[in-house]
This record gives structure tokens, sequence and C-alpha cells, in this order.
């Protein structure tokens, strides 16, 4: 990493104009909820209907226990050191340059990708009320300057001082969750018990109809590593994180579930323009919750949903463009990837090179692809590869630094840690092969960041050597997701579900070459800090 002479000269530099400390428990909460609630409310809830008919309701609770071992993995990490962007810092103090770089960039591609897709799916719903600005699956030349102009907003929001912003997002959440609240409550009203079996079954499609349903609500809660890359703003981190990371999961499970609960009651077959128990017909509704508000008599609930969408959408980009500028950072300030400029910060306590570094990278995505169904994929891909490496952090941490002071400690970590990688890694190749194929070479397009790195530290043979599993890791998942099931994008040599069997087989033992490449490999060149106190040391 960095010389103890920079270490030494940022950390006095960040006594003048460092993070500010200013988020409280409800913000963050609201700010991990405010994540996790973004576009994905207006078609997800319906999408797993589509997907395992009355089953997908129990998908939402099938992922929410899944998620939770990787959520709470990373709740350790956080709390343990708080670290602006700490997704890219963890891999790189764990298991050296190789494994940092490539995971430090693929979380910065993720973020920067999440940005323009939200903010296109933003002026998607606007063309609910303004057809000129989508036409034909894509945003108009109108529509992309709209575009342009929301995120020019969304920049100026976080060149605000932090609790400015999060004061915001608390209106912009709380908004949300009651719009979603009464949708689904007067929903509730009108209710078709006989939706739940009449048509083929509670599960028309069988176990695997209710497995892709899994595949796709598990994405739902990525938006709980909010906390995390905004954890040198928390106030008191260790005590605020844990308890506000598992209240935002336990919230947006309720109101997800409460979401499919009741447009499935809710279903008219006639009053939505589908046919009678034709449940992956509910996938061709371009505005779900319009049509069945429609279907039960009441367009305001449709207009009520739509509104709840933009506001989602809205606070959606402005935390996410936060996220991806605390992790350019990290990428500069803790692992010495980018220029030093990019540490820089203002009296506000905001990196601003950062900050503009994400409004341009955003502004290309969005004038080169220009529709939420070309952007999405992508980006739940590139977000996903980044979740693995953190529980393989925590294990590495627990031996290396068994005595660090740990506010959370997640419990019988030598079974949830590598089940949190593995899940992990499951939620890269059910992401499919339309995306995993683009975005795991863009990862390796990362290394090239080394030259950076190489100015400042050495690059020895056993960096290489315990960094090597990762790209063969990376090589071997893109090929398994090519010979992989249809089910995502596969050519079916390995079908459903024996191909998830070998996926996860094969995420342990990589989970075990990267533990004992972890273990053993020699840090150098770098710092040790106290947690507490923010102390750089020999």
């Amino acid at each position: 990493m960095k010389s103890d002479l920079d270490y030494a000269n940022q950390a006095a530099d960040s006594k003048q104009s460092g993070y500010k400390k200013e988020l409280g428990f409800w913000t963050v909460v609201f700010l991990a909820t405010g994540g996790i609630l973004g576009p994905a409310v207006g078609f997800t809830p319906v999408s797993v209907l589509a997907l395992a008919g009355p089953s997908g309701i129990l998908s939402w609770i099938i992922a929410f226990l899944l998620i939770m071992a990787v959520a709470m993995a990373y709740v350790e990490l956080g709390t343990m050191w708080p670290k602006a962007g700490g997704v890219a810092y963890y891999p790189a103090k764990s298991s050296g340059p190789i494994v940092g770089v490539m995971n430090a960039w693929g979380s910065f591609v993720g973020y920067a990708l999440a940005v323009p897709s939200i903010v296109v799916a933003f002026v998607e719903y606007l063309s609910y009320w303004f057809p000129g600005l989508y036409k034909g699956g894509t945003l108009t030349t109108t529509g992309i300057v709209s575009a342009i102009a929301v995120t020019v907003i969304i920049f100026w929001i976080n060149t605000l001082r932090i609790r400015y912003m999060g004061q915001l997002n608390n209106i912009f959440t709380v908004l949300t969750i009651v719009g979603l609240v009464v949708v689904s409550v007067v929903l509730l009203t009108h209710m078709h018990p006989s939706n739940f079996h009449q048509f083929h079954g509670f599960v028309p499609f069988g176990t695997s109809g209710l497995f892709l349903a899994i595949s796709a609500t598990i994405y739902g809660y990525g938006g709980f590593r909010q906390p995390i890359d905004y954890a040198e703003e928390v106030k008191d981190p260790g005590k605020t994180i844990p308890k506000a990371v598992f209240l935002t999961m336990i919230i947006t499970l309720i109101i997800y579930f409460l979401e499919s609960l009741s447009y499935l009651g809710a279903i008219n077959w006639k009053g939505i323009g589908v046919q009678a128990g034709n449940w992956s017909g509910l996938s061709s509704l371009a505005y779900p919750f319009v049509s069945i508000g429609h279907g039960v008599g009441l367009p305001i609930i449709g207009l009520i949903a739509m509104i709840t969408m933009l506001i989602a959408s809205f606070k959606d980009g402005y935390i996410y463009f936060g996220g991806a500028s605390r992790v350019g950072y990290s990428l500069s300030y803790y692992d010495g990837y980018l220029p030093k400029v990019f540490t820089n910060m203002t009296k506000n306590g905001i990196p601003l090179p950062s900050v503009l570094l994400v409004l341009v990278v955003s502004s290309l995505y969005i004038i080169l692809l220009p529709s939420f169904s070309s952007l999405f994929p992508l980006v739940a891909s590139a977000l996903l590869l980044s979740y693995a490496p953190g529980p393989l952090s925590l294990a590495i941490f627990r031996t290396k630094y068994p005595h660090e002071p740990r506010p959370y400690v997640l419990p019988a970590y030598k079974i949830l840690a590598p089940f949190a990688f593995v899940i992990s890694t499951l939620m890269i190749y059910w992401s499919g092969w339309a995306s995993v194929h683009i975005l795991i070479p863009s990862v390796f397009i990362g290394l090239l960041l080394l030259f950076f790195y190489g100015k400042h530290s050495r690059i020895t043979q056993d960096d290489w050597r315990r960094g090597l599993w990762l790209p063969i890791f990376q090589i071997i998942l893109m090929g398994l997701s090519y010979i992989g099931s249809k089910n995502f994008g596969g050519h079916n040599l390995i079908p459903s579900p024996w191909d998830t069997v070998v996926v996860g087989i094969v995420a342990l033992v990589f989970y075990y070459w990267g533990l004992t490449s972890g273990l053993k490999w020699q840090e150098h060149d770098t710092f040790t800090e106290s947690p507490s106190a923010g102390i750089v040391t020999r």
C-alpha cells in the first residue's frame, strides 16, 4: 500500500477536513432502507409472482434468511474498522493488492453503474406522464438530457454536508415507506383468496419457479451495505451500525412481503388485461401497480404508487452516488489504486474529486446505455462481484487480528463466513451469462490500477502468489455461467438445479483457497490503524 509518511500527512490533513460524524441511528436506518427500497419496489414484488405464482411471496422470507449472513459479516467488518467505502478496503488489507484492486475496481464499477441505472429508471417512471421522454424501450434525446439534469441535481445533493443529505433522505425514505404501505393496505382490502390456489395450485411452476423467484428477490436486499460505506460519518458506529442494519432488513422484508402478498390477493385478471391464471403474463405489465389500481377500480392507487416509485428512485440515486464517491475515495486514500487527488476533501467533509468522477462516469453511461433494462443486469452483477471477498476478509482478520475490538461479532463465523461467500457467489451466477460475461472481464481492467499502486509500493511475488485465487475464481465462474442452466442464460450443459450445486461446491473450494492464501500473505509497505482512535502507526 502506501508509505507511512503519506498516511501520516493524510491523517494530519483529515483533522482539518475529514468526514463529519453526523449520522445518527435513525438516519442510518433510513439510509440503508432507502438504499434497498429503490426503483425495484415497482416491479420486483410482481416479478416474483410471474416467476413462481403464489409461492413467490415465500421467496422474500427465504432470500432474507440467505442474505442475512452476508449482511452481518459486513457489519462486523464495518464496526471493527469503520472506513468510508470500506468494501474497497477490507479485501486489500486481508489478501493483498491483487485481490484488493480487483475487488475495489469491481465495487466502484458497480456503484458507478448503479447511479445511471437508477436515474434512467426515474425518467422511465416519469415518462408515464411525459411519454416523449421514453420510446421504443429507451430514453429519447429529451429523456437523456432530463436524466443528466437529474444526475446533476443528485451531484449537488452530494456536495452538501452529510447531515443535510441525511435529513433530506429521512423525509424521502419515510414518504416511500408510507406510500408503499398505503398502496399495500388498500389492496389487501380487495383480497381474492382463490388467487392463492385456484390457478394451478400454490406452486404452479414447481420448486424451479420458486428457486427463480428467490434468485430475483435476493437482489432486493442489496442496499444493506450503505451504512458500511458511510461508516466514517456514523456517530458511534459500533453501536449504531449493527442495530441499524438488522432493523433495516426487517423493515424491508415486511414491506416487500406486504407488496407481493397484497398484489397477489388483489389480482383481477380481467381488470388487468391478463388471461386468468397466466402468472407469467404479469411480467408484461408496463406499470404493474397502475394496472392493479384499475383492476380493483381505484386508479388513485396507481397514481400513489407511481409517485412513490419516483421518490424511491430519486433517493436511491443520491444514496448510491454518495456510496460510489466514498468507494472512489477509499481506492485512493486507503488502497493507493488511484492518484492522491481523489483524497481531497471539502470543508463540508465531502470527497469532491471523487464526487466529480462519479458525475462524469454516470453521465457517460446514461448516454451510452439509456435504458434501465440494459443497465440493471450489469449493475446487479457488478455490485455482487464485490460481496464475496467480505466474508473471507472477516475470517482472515479473526486469525490475524484476534485482539482487535469488535463491537459486533458474527456468531459461528467458521460456518457463516463460508456460507456467506457461497451465497454471494451464487448471486453473481444467478445474475446470468449476459451480465457475467461482460462484467468479469471488466474487473480485470482494474489490474491496470496497479500502475498507480506501484508508484509508492512494491508488488512482490508473494502478492501475486497469494492473490492468484481471485482471478482464477472469476474465470471459472464465468465458464460455469456459460455452460450452466438456461434459466440463467447458459447453454444448459449443466441443467438446473445441478448448476447451482456445482457453483456452490466450487465457491467453497475457492473460499478455502482464498482463506489459506490470505493467512499466508505478508503485509508490507502498509500501516496498522487503531480502529477506535484512528491513529496511524507502524
